[in-house]
């Protein structure tokens, strides 16, 4: 999340008001999860709550860095820029390490094949709008759907709470791809190439993850690689 090219002119409401929106949907997914479907939360441990601590870190951090360029607090918005790998770096450790509990605890392919698959896409993202740093315009539409790719676990709290399939999620998430295109439609007449690569990534995420989910043969891979979960010891 650093520029070094920024200036106010840059800012743009949108990316202001969204940041800030999905940090509220992580916080009220979660939350809600934790109020109203309690039962079926896991055994909280000590990772559960360092994972927690960092992925909030990062929503936090991604929410920020708009609001200082919206105040002109340009230098402010570096600074933190330039710290964001070490969030980054937390947040896929503990991200890595609760994905394999998880796996161990229920042997759910879906869980750690979505994981995988959206800390990958997190990874090329983060990557090019690092790279597009000084292309306003270009890095933080990166950065966006970078963010956007993490919030498979919050939406998917949503059919959860209501005991309904995980894959009723999917509408959701579509949703909060589509609105930087609807955005740039919208302000700019045209949809900037950043935009088409970061939600053509996210689209092409979907079967692959749905695909390899309900796949025999990725389940025995998954099996060969991570060892059978406990639970079907």
């Amino acid at each position: 999340m650093n520029n070094t090219t920024i200036d106010k002119k840059q800012d743009e409401p949108f990316f202001f008001f969204y940041a800030w929106f999905i940090l509220l949907f992580v916080i009220v997914c979660f939350g809600a999860k934790a109020l109203f479907d309690s039962e079926d939360l896991p055994p909280i441990t000590n990772l559960h709550h360092f994972h927690a601590v960092a992925m909030l870190s990062w929503f936090f951090l991604f929410a920020l860095q708009p609001t200082f360029i919206r105040f002109d607090k340009i230098k402010l918005h570096r600074m933190f820029g330039q710290l964001s790998p070490i969030v980054v770096i937390a947040f896929i450790g503990f991200g890595i390490a609760i994905s394999l509990h998880n796996w161990d605890r229920m042997g759910w392919p879906l869980i750690i094949t979505a994981n995988g698959v959206n800390l990958i896409i997190f990874v090329i993202l983060y990557a090019l709008a690092i790279i597009k740093r000084q292309q306003a315009a270009t890095h933080k539409r990166f950065m966006l759907y970078a963010t956007i790719s993490l919030l498979g676990p919050a939406a998917g709290r949503i059919p959860e709470i209501f005991d309904q399939s995980p894959y009723l999620s999917v509408p959701v998430l579509m949703a909060l791809q589509l609105a930087p295109l609807v955005h740039d439609k919208m302000v700019h007449r045209k949809i900037h190439k950043a935009t088409w690569i970061g939600f053509v990534l996210m689209l092409l995420a979907i079967p692959i993850i749905v695909g390899l989910s309900e796949s025999s043969a990725w389940k025995n891979i998954l099996i060969n690689i991570l060892g059978s979960p406990s639970a079907q010891l």
